[in-house]
């Protein structure tokens, strides 16, 4: 139970989650806020199965109170409004043309969550160290802080190039739809040049 919950966990917060901010950022083709969303949803129903297991064993050794859990019940419960600040976020910039409240929560909710999720995965597994009921070696702890470390990294990385390129456009005066989901929305915003999508 203990590995399985180390191995979901880590997917979605080392893997998952990053991995879909930073194809929002990066990439580039039509319904790519679809497949943004699916592949953040598939990540949090993975942390879901991790959450699960972590409260019931936690439960079980009375050690709710511990950093560890307790992080992981606050990003939990914080997960659950992603998807509806997300769809406010999209519809309202597709009518605005512009960040408004929702947008902001959306993407620095994400920001903090996947940073925050990160560092708790370093704090499970000296937790596991500590409680002897698990104890992963050295070299898996140092595996996951470099391997962790690295994709966050490349994760802030794309945030900042995305803000330079948006604040970029905007200041040429651009307006930036977010990603097309057909030809004719294309046109729409295009006046029938061929654009790439560019997300808010």
């Amino acid at each position: 139970m203990i590995t399985a919950h180390a191995v979901l966990a880590t997917l979605a917060f080392g893997f998952l989650f990053p991995v879909g901010g930073i194809m929002i950022r990066l990439a580039s083709f039509p319904g790519l806020w679809w497949v943004h969303g699916l592949f953040q949803i598939f990540a949090y129903i993975l942390y879901i199965a991790a959450f699960a297991i972590g409260v019931y064993m936690a439960t079980n050794m009375r050690m709710l109170h511990l950093a560890h859990p307790t992080i992981g019940i606050i990003l939990f419960v914080v997960l659950l409004f992603q998807p509806f600040l997300g769809f406010a976020h999209h519809f309202m910039f597709k009518k605005h043309s512009r960040r408004v409240v929702w947008s902001y929560g959306h993407i620095w909710l994400g920001r903090i969550a996947i940073t925050l999720g990160i560092i708790n995965g370093g704090l499970g597994l000296q937790l596991a160290q500590r409680t002897r009921a698990f104890a992963p070696s050295q070299g898996v702890i140092i595996g996951y802080a470099v391997a962790a470390g690295i994709v966050w990294l490349i994760y802030v990385a794309s945030a900042i190039y995305g803000e330079v390129k948006r604040r970029r456009s905007s200041a040429k005066g651009d307006i930036m739809p977010p990603p097309s989901y057909d030809e004719s929305h294309r046109h729409r915003h295009g006046h029938g040049r061929r654009e790439k999508p560019q997300y808010a």
